[in-house]
């Protein structure tokens, strides 16, 4: 192959692995849809774990593939987050209903997937377990406790952990405990502060002053740490657990999902009025991610 056809190809891969890590930015965003599913259907996620649990070692290794996804992660975060946190300004509750359905819609593909690893008892026990205590630790909150969730640093940093768990373990979305906690739109409103703001120094309305003091740095900061912190303590213990015990774990994030939705689905929805309107907002998101899994699938030859 000539050096021309060599640089062109290096070209349009880069463009491509941006292409992708849109993609995973967006799963990011999206509730249902797992950023640690798509890294594995792109045939990122092997390599972004070796980065993770040996960054000095194996960053040099994988550079060429790890630097386009990492700018695609960001376009594809920041482009949905604005479009996110329009739907729930517009209609809160329409737009959590849409959510649930969409994370309900992945649970069949998830549970398909945990079954290709066998189904033994111990997989059984350690998915119901999750899920009776996530669903329990929940339903605490809701009724035994009185704590205010008020958005602030430390909440934000509890968001960075949910995403990082949603990058480093295949399946699992962060979106379902922050819908229960209150916390998914005003997340949104902290990542659109950098593209709001970002785009109005651009275009000449904001001075670099005020688009820097617009830019919520004293969330995002705690939060962006928080994911980085989840993903390098995590990914070890977790590529270790999927390769020597995958059905347990994948039962796991299984219970995981369903102990995290189904808190949303009973007490963050009102279903006091438009009862069937909701239903069908979330069966619209079921098929949905029903359809997407299908794509993704297909894309990935599947």
């Amino acid at each position: 192959m000539s050096k021309d056809n060599k640089k062109k190809n290096g070209v349009a891969s880069f463009f491509v692995r941006i292409l992708q890590g849109s993609l995973i930015g967006v799963g990011g965003i999206l509730p249902g849809i797992s950023g640690g599913v798509l890294c594995a259907i792109f045939g990122i996620y092997q390599p972004l774990m070796e980065v993770l649990a040996h960054p000095i070692k194996n960053f040099k290794k994988h550079v060429k593939l790890i630097i386009p996804v990492i700018i695609g992660i960001a376009i594809g975060f920041l482009a949905l987050a604005k479009l996110v946190e329009l739907l729930f300004k517009s209609n809160m509750e329409v737009a959590t209903c849409v959510f649930v359905g969409l994370i309900l819609g992945m649970l069949p593909s998830l549970w398909k997937e945990a079954g290709e690893y066998g189904r033994p008892k111990s997989s059984f026990i350690s998915g119901a377990i999750a899920a009776v205590l996530l669903f329990g630790f929940f339903t605490y909150i809701e009724f035994g406790t009185e704590v205010t969730i008020d958005p602030n640093p430390f909440w934000y940093a509890v968001c960075g952990i949910f995403w990082g768990l949603g990058v480093v373990v295949p399946g699992m979305s962060a979106s379902s405990p922050l819908l229960f906690l209150g916390l998914y739109d005003p997340l949104m409103g902290v990542i659109t502060s950098f593209l709001d703001n970002g785009v109005g120094f651009v275009t000449g309305k904001l001075s670099f002053s005020a688009a820097i003091s617009g830019m919520q740095f004293g969330n995002a900061i705690p939060f962006g740490i928080a994911i980085i912190v989840t993903l390098i303590g995590l990914a070890k213990p977790v590529n270790y657990l999927l390769s020597k015990k995958p059905s347990q774990m994948y039962h796991t994030i299984f219970g995981i999902v369903l102990g995290t939705t189904l808190p949303v689905l009973f007490f963050t929805i009102g279903w006091g009025s438009s009862v069937v309107l909701k239903i069908a907002f979330i069966v619209l998101g079921f098929v949905a991610a029903w359809l997407l899994d299908k794509l993704s699938r297909r894309f990935a030859g599947e």
